[in-house]
């Protein structure tokens, strides 16, 4: 048996012969202690003999929440004690990406479908809105005459989630009152109907229907009860890596970062997104800024607000795709000590390279350890109080 007195890590940079004695080229089905004791990994137990894969411990699995993975194309969740339940039945084999929200929900997404899920079921991540604006006809009401326009959006009954709104253009009252007709119906959903006053600009709540008309006659001091809060929204977009930021979902699009209104996962803007120079290959929050990965470099955006983000190089190389993960900033070295607050790990430049508050990065294998890996899955884990990234080629 070959025993270590001493371990200073694995070095595959440096020549063969000029390896210390405490020094490996590689160490396979080993954990190292906190003084750098080398022991035997630990075993596994085998629970389900069914081929699961995008694998996703949402909101601490096992302790309190529960597991997300995709077996055959279906995407189900498993819940401690092994109840299951079928999130979207046909998300298919891609690789998903997945964010969970401090609600406690979690998205996911593959780059083609996205959805939102509590482990129970799963639902469109966004709603879409109303199909069309119907048509207007003449109705008897307290109306005063003139010209008036209506918005219409769409909610999910089941979680009160509404959709970007569609304005009409201006229509003529003549009899105190109108009519809809031709609406969309959409089962577990129902429209919301917004109208202006006379001549007037901003829409505010009259009513709802989940059939296809409307009617309305009210007086016109009766229109301002609630102004529609989705105009001028978009449907969140579709893409592949999403991290959550200061009350922001936000999502890698090709080469452009998208982000939600705040505390609105599910809305976007025209005007809410950044545009990078190459395809993205990660996004990661820190505290007060977001690190993107590039094929080109480590981006770091720094700021607490959104509009403020700026931008600096950390010039530590192209990073490498599903490389990302969060990590708590006090168990990630930091110089000769630790970090503090929230920190990320990543490969970047074929090195392991940590990421903090504040922008600092630094590189953790430097000048002893390179990868030449191109895709990995990657997470963090504590196990028995030691810090481990694991990084698995794709």
């Amino acid at each position: 048996m070959l025993t270590f007195e001493e371990f200073s890590g694995i070095n595959n940079v440096l020549p063969e012969h000029r390896l210390g004695g405490s020094d490996m080229l590689v160490a396979k089905d080993v954990d190292i202690g906190l003084t750098g004791e080398v022991r035997r990994r630990g075993g596994f137990t085998e629970e389900d003999d069914t081929c699961h894969k995008n694998l996703h411990n949402a909101h601490g699995y096992p302790a309190k929440g529960f597991q997300l993975a995709t077996t055959g194309d279906a995407l189900i969740a498993i819940h401690p004690g092994g109840a299951q339940h079928v999130i979207h039945p046909a998300m298919g084999s891609s690789r998903i990406w997945y964010c969970d929200l401090p609600d406690g929900r979690t998205t996911f997404t593959n780059g083609s479908q996205n959805g939102i899920t509590d482990g129970l079921v799963g639902r469109e991540h966004s709603v879409r809105p109303p199909d069309s604006l119907g048509a207007t006809d003449d109705a008897f009401g307290q109306l005063n005459p003139g010209s008036y326009r209506y918005e219409l959006t769409m909610r999910r009954l089941a979680d009160g989630v509404e959709s970007p709104s569609i304005l009409s253009g201006p229509f003529t009252v003549t009899n105190g009152g109108f009519r809809l007709d031709g609406l969309t119906e959409r089962d577990g959903h129902e429209v919301l109907i917004y109208l202006t006053t006379e001549n007037g600009k901003e829409c505010m709540l009259i009513g709802s229907t989940t059939t296809g008309n409307f009617e309305w006659g009210g007086k016109n001091s009766d229109i301002t009860l609630l102004p529609c809060r989705t105009t001028g929204t978009q449907m969140f977009p579709v893409g592949t890596y999403t991290a959550f930021w200061r009350g922001r979902l936000l999502v890698a699009v090709g080469n452009t970062i998208w982000a939600s209104r705040p505390g609105n996962p599910h809305l976007s803007e025209w005007r809410l997104f950044k545009q990078m120079s190459a395809l993205l290959t990660m996004l990661q929050a820190v505290d007060d800024g977001i690190y993107v990965g590039t094929p080109e470099d480590l981006i770091w955006l720094g700021g607490t607000t959104w509009e403020g983000l700026g931008y600096r190089p950390t010039r530590q190389g192209p990073v490498v795709p599903g490389s990302g993960v969060q990590a708590p900033g006090d168990q990630v070295r930091m110089g000769d000590g630790s970090g503090g607050g929230t920190a990320m790990l990543c490969i970047a430049g074929g090195e392991i390279v940590a990421g903090f508050s504040g922008g600092s990065v630094s590189s953790l294998t430097s000048k002893r350890y390179r990868t030449d890996a191109t895709e990995v899955c990657a997470t963090f884990r504590l196990v028995d109080d030691i810090p481990q990234y694991i990084a698995i080629p794709q």
